[in-house]
């Protein structure tokens, strides 16, 4: 049985992290953990914005209740296109012959666009509100970012 509240919770967190990525542009995932009550990425990055920007920033892209949605790449647009992929030490997985791409926003002009597997949200504002509590030196370039939702 799926024990709804958890799942929903992991949904929530995993699309707020997809937008954590777009308001950090460039910097690849290094590592990342989704949880109920609280999940990381872990950036490639030197300097962080502040706490401060990234809780106002996520807070504008949930509230304006962006969709969120899917289509399917071939393997060889993948190839084409690296930039979609953000994680810089888990690729994509190959074999299936495509590749599933998650989109926040509208199609011309997404808030985010890469690949992924994972349970989302239909809508930014299904997120709620959420806070950065935490950032992180986890090394030279290392840059460790935590996210609660808000209650």
């Amino acid at each position: 049985m799926l024990d709804w509240g958890p799942r929903h919770r992991h949904m929530r967190m995993h699309t707020a992290l997809h937008l954590l990525c777009s308001l950090i542009p460039g910097a690849g995932v290094t590592g990342g953990q989704i949880g109920a009550e609280r999940s990381r990425l872990d950036f490639d990055l030197a300097t962080p914005p502040t706490k401060e920007f990234l809780t106002e920033g996520l807070n504008v892209l949930i509230a304006a209740d962006h969709a969120v949605g899917e289509r399917w790449i071939s393997e060889a647009e993948l190839d084409e296109n690296p930039g979609l992929v953000r994680t810089l030490s888990v690729q994509p997985p190959r074999g299936a012959g495509r590749i599933r791409l998650v989109r926040i926003g509208e199609e011309a002009a997404p808030v985010d666009l890469q690949p992924c597997g994972g349970t989302h949200v239909r809508r930014t504002a299904e997120i709620g509100r959420v806070e950065v509590t935490k950032l992180e030196n986890k090394g030279k370039q290392n840059r460790r970012v935590y996210l609660v939702l808000g209650e």
